[in-house]
């Protein structure tokens, strides 16, 4: 009997193993491909690899090594964020986030709302695919 209840055990933490890897971040319709490092939820937030996101939505990505801070413009917005910290910086202006940018698996992790939104792309989660949906709207002047 210990034998079995330790087999199911088992199965059940491999199983969820391999559902917390399987989130997909979409960019009006498109999967991103976050080659060497999948999303991960964190504290129930989303996160995803800084490079990958803003490469994504067409932002510049700075990285400075020394106060490890990442810095990023896309339109006339730019926004800064120091990992570990839980405030994001946008336009000058402090916003506070649930989660802060970390580093995991020596990638720098960034909550894909808080990025997104600090853009103005629209953000959905759909639960039943385990899919981040962004909307972003391209201005054609």
């Amino acid at each position: 009997m210990k034998k079995i209840l330790g087999i199911m055990l088992v199965a059940l933490m491999l199983t969820t193993a391999v559902f917390a890897a399987d989130i997909t971040v979409t960019l009006n319709g498109e999967a991103i491909d976050f080659a060497d490092q999948a999303p991960e939820i964190v504290e129930g937030r989303t996160l995803v690899p800084l490079r990958a996101i803003f490469e994504a939505l067409g932002a510049t990505v700075e990285w400075d090594q020394p106060t490890r801070t990442v810095s990023s413009t896309l339109g006339d917005d730019s926004i800064s964020l120091a990992v570990g910290s839980t405030t994001l910086v946008k336009n000058g202006e402090d916003v506070t986030l649930d989660v802060p940018a970390q580093i995991i698996n020596d990638r720098t992790m960034v909550p894909a709302r808080a990025i997104a939104e600090a853009y103005g792309v629209g953000v959905e989660w759909d639960a039943a695919t385990r899919t981040v949906v962004l909307t972003q709207v391209v201005n054609e002047e």
